[in-house]
């Protein structure tokens, strides 16, 4: 009897555990992922974020015209479009939908934008400021061949022309020129092609210590040759940004005072502004930027600016040039004694 009271008990356990009648529970889905405000793309870029799924069985997206991404590896890779691809969308919003074990679904979303940047690090030779920092070869009696008489440059992916007097004076009324010089101690107008940044004559001047960059020299009377424009006719696109700084020659003009500029100071609450301004193929002004070089208005504004800041340009929407002129609190009228030279480099632009 004692036996097959054993027997019973094992059985009636053995039912109990091999039950197929309970549920499988499972938790809601989650999906973690960190990305910035706005994730930037150069075109046809690809780039991975982490992401971390838990109780998931599956993904899908909703995508901007042209964009691709994927999830493998706990990696999201997300693909820009080539730039011209019919219908593109340069930016938007991916939103990422996942379902989960317990087939209820949660959402995250990444905000994109994609555009071309210039970064100047593709010009040829020919093209730089040289042989020497004064930029011999800006002037229109250069007679030398290594590098070529400048004319300006034209970026010909994003179709837009750096600008440069090429009659009378030359550079010396108005133009961007395209530079590897990073002279932080020569103040004069012989330095006039340096960047302030970057170790000393080591050619690391530009964003983020790249090479070659663009000097500009804005005229302070009547129209300057300091512009630039997308040579197809008609052609309008938005410039998303560019980066900003100083040239070393107005730099120590403004540090130390010279024969024409005074040395700046928070006592006379002195300022050097640049001032960026949109034109449509009209002609018609579609708006400006304001950008200063150096501040001095307060006491806690920033003095003189010795890195490079991004400038936001999209204020200016689609445009088909843009003039760069130079303002600043030493001077009088349209004469202006600070020497009025500004730096630019890796621009965005958006098609």
């Amino acid at each position: 009897m004692r036996k097959l009271f054993s027997v019973l008990v094992f059985i009636c356990l053995l039912t109990a555990c091999s039950s197929d009648d309970d549920p499988i529970s499972y938790g809601n889905p989650s999906v973690e992922l960190s990305t910035e405000e706005t994730e930037e793309f150069s075109y046809g870029e690809s780039r991975e974020f982490p992401i971390t799924l838990k109780e998931v069985a599956s993904t899908s997206f909703e995508l901007p015209n042209g964009w691709e991404a994927s999830i493998k590896d706990s990696k999201l890779t997300v693909t820009a479009p080539e730039k011209g691809k019919t219908g593109m969308s340069s930016n938007g919003t991916i939103e990422i939908t996942a379902t989960g074990l317990n087939e209820t679904t949660v959402t995250t979303s990444i905000k994109v934008k994609a555009f071309y940047l210039i970064t100047f690090e593709d010009v040829d030779a020919k093209y730089l400021a040289g042989p020497t920092a004064y930029g011999d070869n800006l002037y229109t009696n250069y007679t030398g061949s290594t590098p070529e008489l400048y004319k300006g440059y034209h970026d010909v992916s994003s179709d837009l022309f750096f600008n440069t007097t090429t009659q009378g004076y030359g550079f010396a009324s108005g133009g961007i020129a395209i530079s590897q010089w990073n002279n932080k101690t020569k103040a004069d107008y012989m330095n006039q092609c340096s960047v302030f940044y970057g170790d000393d004559n080591q050619k690391n001047g530009g964003n983020n210590g790249s090479a070659t960059f663009a000097v500009s020299y804005a005229t302070s009377y009547g129209t300057s040759g300091a512009y630039m424009y997308f040579q197809t006719e008609g052609a309008e696109y938005e410039i998303d940004h560019a980066y900003i700084t100083n040239n070393t020659y107005a730099v120590l003009s403004m540090t130390n005072g010279d024969g024409f500029g005074k040395k700046f100071s928070y006592e006379d609450k002195d300022w050097f502004k640049l001032t960026i301004q949109g034109v449509n193929t009209a002609g018609t002004i579609t708006g400006e930027v304001e950008f200063y070089l150096a501040d001095f208005r307060t006491q806690d504004a920033a003095g003189i600016l010795t890195e490079w800041k991004r400038v936001d340009l999209t204020p200016l929407g689609k445009v088909h040039r843009l003039n760069f002129n130079m303002t600043s609190s030493d001077g009088e009228g349209m004469w202006i004694n600070t020497p009025t030279y500004f730096c630019m480099d890796d621009i965005a632009i958006t098609y």
